[in-house]
This record gives C-alpha cells, sequence and structure tokens, in this order.
C-alpha cells in the first residue's frame, strides 16, 4: 500500500511539472502574439497640405537620417497610412478604395525589436515575430539602419470580386499610391524623411513578415527622424 501511496504522490508531481510547462508555454505563445496598444495619433493641426506638397521630397540615399521614432510619431504615419478618420469603420478611412472594400493593402513596421503588422481598426500593431529583420529585407545599407522600415503589402483574399475585374494588383498599387503619399506628408509634418522603394530582397520579406501566397510586397519606406 506504501509502495502504491509513492507512486500516486511521483504521478501528481509529474502532471504538476506537465501542467506548469504548457502553462508557460501558453503564456509565451500569447506574448508572442499580443497587440501593441498605439497612443492616440496627431490628427489636427500641422502645416499647411501645400506647405507640404511644396516641400515633399524623399530622404537622400547617401545621407538618410537615422532619428528614433517615437511611438505617438509612428501611431500618426500608420494613421495616416490607412487609418480610420470619421469614427467607424465601414468607409471611413483616410485612403480610397475601391468598391467600399476595407483597405486591401497591409502595413508592416519592421523595428530592431521586431516585426508587426498594423491593425487599422483597433489602432493597434500585431507581433509577427520578435526577430531584428532589418538585415532580411533589404540589401541597402541606409534600410537597414534605419529605426522604422515600413513595408505595404497587397492582400488579394481581401480583393474578392474585385480582384479579377483588374489585371494583377492594379487596384492595390493605386491604394499604395495614396497611402505611400500620405506617409510622406506626414512625416515630413513631423520632421520624418523616408523614401519609396520597391528594391528588396522580396524572399526574405515573404519569410519574415510570414505571407502567404495572397500576400505581394509592394514597396519598402524607411524612416529616420531629421
Amino acid at each position: 500500500m506504501e509502495v502504491l501511496t509513492i507512486m500516486e504522490r511521483g504521478k501528481f508531481q509529474l502532471f504538476k511539472i506537465i501542467l506548469g510547462v504548457l502553462s508557460c508555454a501558453l503564456l509565451m505563445a500569447m506574448s508572442a502574439s499580443a497587440d501593441v496598444t498605439l497612443p492616440k495619433p496627431t490628427t489636427n493641426g500641422g502645416e499647411g497640405i501645400f506647405d507640404l506638397i511644396q516641400r515633399r521630397a524623399s530622404g537622400a540615399r547617401d545621407n538618410f537620417p537615422k532619428g528614433a521614432i517615437s511611438d505617438e510619431e509612428l501611431s500618426t504615419i500608420l494613421w495616416a497610412a490607412t487609418g480610420i478618420n470619421r469614427g467607424r469603420s465601414d468607409k471611413a478611412w483616410t485612403i480610397p478604395t475601391a468598391g467600399g472594400l476595407p483597405p486591401y493593402v497591409e502595413v508592416y513596421a519592421v523595428k530592431n525589436d521586431g516585426v508587426y503588422l498594423y491593425d487599422w481598426k483597433a489602432h493597434a500593431l500585431t507581433t509577427v515575430s520578435d526577430k531584428n529583420a532589418l538585415g532580411d529585407i533589404t540589401n541597402d545599407s541606409f534600410v537597414k539602419e534605419s529605426p522604422v522600415v515600413l513595408i505595404l503589402v497587397s492582400d488579394t483574399a481581401n480583393l474578392g470580386a474585385m480582384g479579377r475585374l483588374n489585371e494583377g494588383n492594379a487596384l492595390a498599387y493605386i491604394a499604395t499610391g495614396a497611402m505611400s503619399q500620405n506617409i510622406y506628408l506626414a512625416a515630413d509634418t513631423l520632421g520624418i524623411s523616408t523614401r519609396y522603394m520597391v528594391s528588396m530582397n522580396t524572399d526574405g520579406v515573404k519569410r519574415e513578415l510570414k505571407l502567404t501566397s495572397d500576400g505581394t510586397p509592394l514597396c519598402v519606406l524607411p524612416l529616420g527622424k531629421r
């Protein structure tokens, strides 16, 4: 009887160890996929639109600024790219979209502490990975050294029937043009430089952003405070 009691105790201790390991794994998984809440974006003030357009320019490759981007500044730039601007989420984005569809171009932010997907509904960043992937997405040294790199990705799965009415990613490229212009103007008013680039390590981008076959990276936009 005493032998059985010892065995039962051993089984109970083993059960507690297994339960502890599973609990830790669950917590780690939840942490890896946790959302990063962004502060409220700046939605008023700033310079006049014509002043910004007159000054609009890409940051120079050979002297691209490397100043840190604050959470507040990143929040404002992401909101300008594809945020909600009229208090509701059905047809209230900062960019035009076809057929009243929600934004079908997604914005990823790559930083030295991880890769994130911008959630325009929650105005938050969803963690894709905690890896510093800046060296895997491009061969350009100034991009690798940028504090934040935005990557715009078309998701043909979100186009539905509209995707069959247009050749390739025509709609996505149109949306990307509007988004990148918003990024340029918002960034400049914050004293931040950017540069629209189509050169990238496509395989590395797809791998580090964990894109499905429906995801096509269209451009990268490094950001740096002047």
